[in-house]
């Protein structure tokens, strides 16, 4: 099953990714070696039987934004959104080094995220499957049939 988030029935607080010690910040430049980099940390620390590549274009698409998250001003990890049009986006991958399993950047990420595409005025944030651990996020819907 394909699931959104709804933002309008979001209401998470844009700044409490920095509680957690992560500065948020849209990038445009990118080193493609140091995602790639967190990529295959994480994907190893998954344990993932097998992972789709992640290619330098998909990051230069003038619909893709990345967001990465800096840890002391080190980057720990990247989400990278696509924006279909000016209402609907989708989070394409995620991935960070899990440098410091406690503060939970997964779940944080995709809070920072719904509020800050939902101050953009997007309405819908796409994640693909339904996995459990989104179902606890606000604004969560199972995308039905058209």
């Amino acid at each position: 099953m394909h699931a959104r988030i709804n933002l309008d029935k979001t209401d998470y607080d844009i700044n409490a990714i920095r509680s957690i010690g992560i500065v948020a910040q849209l990038i445009r430049i990118i080193n493609f070696e140091e995602v790639n980099s967190i990529y295959t940390q994480y994907c190893r620390y998954k344990q993932f039987p097998s992972v789709m590549p992640l290619f330098e274009e998909e990051y230069l698409y003038p619909q893709s934004d990345v967001i990465a998250y800096y840890d002391d001003s080190v980057m720990v990890g990247f989400t990278l959104l696509f924006r279909y049009n000016t209402q609907n986006l989708a989070a394409n991958q995620f991935a960070w080094t899990y440098h410091k399993p406690e503060i939970r950047l997964g779940i944080n990420s995709l809070h920072h995220i719904c509020a800050y595409y939902k101050s953009e005025r997007y309405k819908y944030l796409y994640l693909g499957d339904a996995a459990e651990y989104k179902q606890s996020l606000d604004g969560f819907e199972i995308c039905g049939p058209i």
